[in-house]
């Protein structure tokens, strides 16, 4: 069975930020991990930021260490970090994905619903309730 390796963290989002820097930062992930079969997600509101990604181990544990010395957020909470045989987002597309809108954002509630046997499937709903009740666009 092959294995994967799986990160998910939040963060607080520099004060700074502006949107275009954000969308950047957006094309520039969504990209970049698709280029390196990466999947999971990315989505940014209320101040913070929430990824999950799941991949090749080596390429993972790299990539986490340049987001973590990344200045356009601090106060990294990481929520997982570890193998996996079964990745929750293999599945939810062809690609990473970058949860720019409330569709996004409940098209991904629903998967994680349709989903609820996986493992991490309940722990991400959790983590994603403070930003369906606010919304994407506070």
């Amino acid at each position: 069975m092959k294995m994967y390796y799986s990160i998910c963290y939040l963060s607080k989002a520099s004060e700074d930020l502006s949107k275009k820097e954000l969308n950047d930062l957006f094309t520039f992930t969504a990209n970049s991990n698709n280029d390196c079969e990466v999947t999971g997600i990315l989505l940014h509101s209320i101040g913070r930021f929430f990824q999950v990604m799941e991949g090749n181990e080596q390429y993972l544990k790299k990539l986490f260490k340049k987001i973590q010395n990344d200045t356009r957020h601090s106060e990294i909470f990481e929520l997982f970090n570890g193998r996996t045989a079964h990745p929750l987002f293999l599945k939810y597309s062809s690609k990473f994905n970058v949860v720019k809108s409330d569709d996004d954002l409940n098209n991904i509630e629903d998967y994680l619903t349709e989903n609820k046997l996986h493992p991490t499937s309940d722990k991400i709903q959790r983590i994603l309730q403070p930003f369906l009740l606010i919304g994407m666009n506070p």
